[in-house]
């Protein structure tokens, strides 16, 4: 019975270790916090039981591409089913999250409309940019995670880096400093 148990231990640690990071790429992506929650689970059911086959140097990559794949498809299966006009959750959420000094008036504004220039990339421009930006993943990271070569990897997130920049000043052009 022992065996069986002492078996168990990497896939756990594993779990345990990329718990956080996996919520994070898949809330990122789903802008949802409970079907962040959902796709998380999933996710990580996922890496516990192939844990055996992936060697302990891409853990973390390996992690965030099966996060980014149960996104990717909670968001097919979003887009297969209607949705409400106004999500009730979202509504009712505490206005405490939204600055109330003036000083952190424009830097939520900019967050805001950041979030809506975020959302209008294709993929995979968005994820490069979560992974990279975001979730602080190391180039070759974020490379492996998406199965891209490193250079076209550096490419996409270059071009990401400038749409948003394109949709930034757009959307608001006195919040983004024009050099």
């Amino acid at each position: 019975m022992r065996h069986a148990t002492s078996s168990l231990a990497p896939q756990d640690d594993l779990v345990r270790r990329h718990a956080d990071l996996v919520y994070r790429v898949v809330l990122n992506l789903l802008r949802d916090a409970d079907e962040a929650a959902d796709a998380a689970q999933e996710a990580l059911v996922k890496v516990w039981r192939g844990c055996a086959e992936i060697p302990e140097t891409s853990q973390r990559a390996w992690c965030c591409r099966v996060a980014r794949n149960c996104a990717l498809d909670h968001i097919r299966r979003r887009r297969s089913r209607p949705q409400p006009a106004h999500d009730p959750q979202t509504l009712m959420e505490p206005l405490a999250e939204t600055p109330s000094p003036e000083e952190d008036a424009e830097s939520a504004e900019f967050q805001r409309e950041l979030d809506r220039a975020l959302a209008t990339l294709d993929e995979p421009y968005r994820s490069i940019v979560i992974l990279r930006e975001v979730e602080g993943l190391a180039y070759q990271e974020v490379a492996d995670t998406l199965d891209l070569p490193l250079n076209t990897m550096k490419v996409y997130l270059h071009r990401a880096k400038r749409r948003l920049r394109e949709a930034l000043v757009l959307a608001a052009p006195d919040l983004i400093p024009i050099p």
